[in-house]
């Protein structure tokens, strides 16, 4: 009898994407999974999303690119000034490139939505 490998719903989501927008869409979510080991991934409004005690972050395609977001990001501390958002809901990073990922202010981002999250 064969055995049916589960299949994780973020690599289907990913394989879904264009290609240059895979390439965005694993670099983000590396980053996401070396920040913080304890999140649980999924696949919800047609976004990956990322939760722990509620949800975390998320990143989805974009016609440029991909938009790395936070459910809560207003109330993240953004140094940058990346975060922003088209409809005043949640705010987002626009990834257009590998040069527009900064690894460890995204890591920052990730750490500070879990700590808002566990209070």
């Amino acid at each position: 009898m064969r055995r049916r490998t589960p299949t994780n719903p973020v690599d289907q989501y990913i394989a879904s994407l264009a290609p240059e927008k895979q390439e965005l869409a694993k670099e983000v979510r590396r980053i996401v999974a070396a920040s913080v080991a304890h999140l649980q991934e999924t696949v919800r409004w047609d976004c990956a999303c990322y939760f722990f005690h509620g949800p975390v972050c998320y990143f989805a395609p974009s016609r440029g690119g991909i938009h790395f977001g936070f459910f809560r990001g207003r109330e993240l501390s953004d140094p940058k000034r990346r975060l922003m958002s088209r409809n005043s809901l949640y705010l987002h990073i626009k990834v257009r490139s590998l040069q527009d990922i900064d690894e460890k202010y995204f890591g920052d981002l990730v750490r500070q939505a879990v700590l808002l999250n566990r209070a």
